[in-house]
């Protein structure tokens, strides 16, 4: 699946607000058709003209599904570029979150990705943040 029908799943609407900046988390279940199972996705993200309706995210995902990836890094930079592109946040972060059996205590592969438009800064609202 190419970038132009993975990113048709994605669906906006115009930010209410854009004069603030705010912090919008999605989170869901990224399914692998070949591989270890599924793994937890979470995104995080500052708005600037537009927001993801939260219904498509889950269509995102279970689309993305579909799909054979080399390795959990592929996926993510995929998510990374695909809400990047169409949501164009001001700040953007994915979290990519897989057990090897779905549970706790196994072994486990986090990985996090971030990006930010060039000129944008708020320092204190990124500070307050919870670590992921």
């Amino acid at each position: 699946m190419d970038a132009v029908i993975r990113r048709s799943h994605i669906k906006t609407t115009p930010n209410p607000d854009e004069r603030l900046d705010y912090v919008v988390t999605l989170t869901g279940t990224l399914g692998f058709v070949a591989g270890p199972g599924s793994c937890k996705i979470s995104m995080r993200y500052i708005p600037d003209k537009l927001i993801i309706s939260h219904g498509s995210f889950a269509v995102y995902l279970s689309a993305l599904g579909g799909m054979e990836w080399a390795n959990l890094e592929e996926a993510a930079t995929a998510i990374l570029e695909d809400m990047g592109n169409e949501v164009v946040a001001r700040w953007i972060q994915i979290m990519a979150s897989l057990s090897e059996d779905g549970t706790p205590s196994a072994l486990s592969h986090q990985i996090v990705l971030e990006d930010k438009q060039p000129q944008w800064e708020n320092v204190s609202l990124l500070a307050r943040l919870k670590a992921i």
